[in-house]
């Protein structure tokens, strides 16, 4: 057996394992709405499969999560570099992107739902949750390029431009990807709470929220389920393809 196929084998094995776990402390707890059993979810699963409201949900959480990372990522890749070209500039943006670092996602939901429409909240709650990781990330990488290529580019008198594309850029490419996958499941978790407490229109967290107000565990499961696939799948995708533009950054 290839070394793969063991892999896939045992992640199996470990995934029956858990699901027998679930089966027995359902029946243990024997209350439907507190622990329903892997059946009564999966048939939910499928139930919500059927519908298109389920799907529209799906699509608009993910579209406006991502554009929410996006936005966070361009932005804190700009104000690092500015930061670094500009010693003012960062001394100070650095504190206002050490708290919104420090500040918890939950308190920059609800202060932004107070001033902005609740349709929007849940993307710039990931745009902000973004910022710091990205910013502190890149600007390592800037920092980072060694004191003897900074000399032989002096010496040689490499333009501004030059400098960018072979010192910085290089030098900063692979934290900028760990920050990406850092940053990823953050914006994800940061952007579905989001929704569970705005309620937007057609989001997944609006469908998790009117699950619980209703007792409907199953459904609250297989919601649950559906956000942890989307999740995974949404980081492999990015981070391949990350890996392939930063062509060697997945060994960070």
């Amino acid at each position: 057996m290839s070394r793969k196929a063991k892999k896939f084998a045992v992640g199996i094995g470990v995934f029956l394992f858990w699901m027998a776990v679930w089966e027995v402390a359902s029946l243990i707890i024997a209350k439907s709405v507190i622990l329903p059993s892997p059946p009564a979810v999966m048939r939910a699963l499928f139930g919500l499969l059927k519908t298109k409201s389920f799907y529209i949900a799906c699509g608009r959480s993910v579209g406006l999560i991502f554009v929410g990372l996006a936005a966070g990522t361009a932005i804190g890749v700009i104000l690092a570099v500015l930061s670094k070209a500009l010693r003012l500039f960062g001394t100070v943006v650095s504190p206002a992107v050490e708290v919104i670092k420090a500040t918890p996602v939950a308190s920059v939901i609800i202060v932004l739902l107070f001033v902005l429409s609740k349709n929007i909240v849940p993307m710039l709650a990931a745009a902000l949750m973004v910022i710091p990781i990205i910013f502190m990330n890149v600007r390592k990488g800037l920092d980072a390029v060694p004191e003897d290529k900074l000399e032989v580019a002096k010496i040689y008198d490499f333009s501004r431009s030059k400098k960018l594309r072979l010192l910085y850029i290089p030098s900063a490419l692979p934290y900028f990807f760990a920050g990406c996958r850092s940053a990823l499941g953050l914006a994800w978790k940061a952007g579905i709470a989001a929704e569970v407490i705005c309620t937007p229109t057609s989001s997944i967290g609006t469908m998790l929220y009117s699950a619980r107000i209703y007792l409907e565990s199953e459904e609250l499961f297989a919601l649950t389920a559906v956000i942890i696939i989307l999740s995974v799948i949404i980081e492999k995708t990015l981070i391949f393809a990350l890996g392939k533009l930063c062509k060697g950054g997945e060994a960070i």
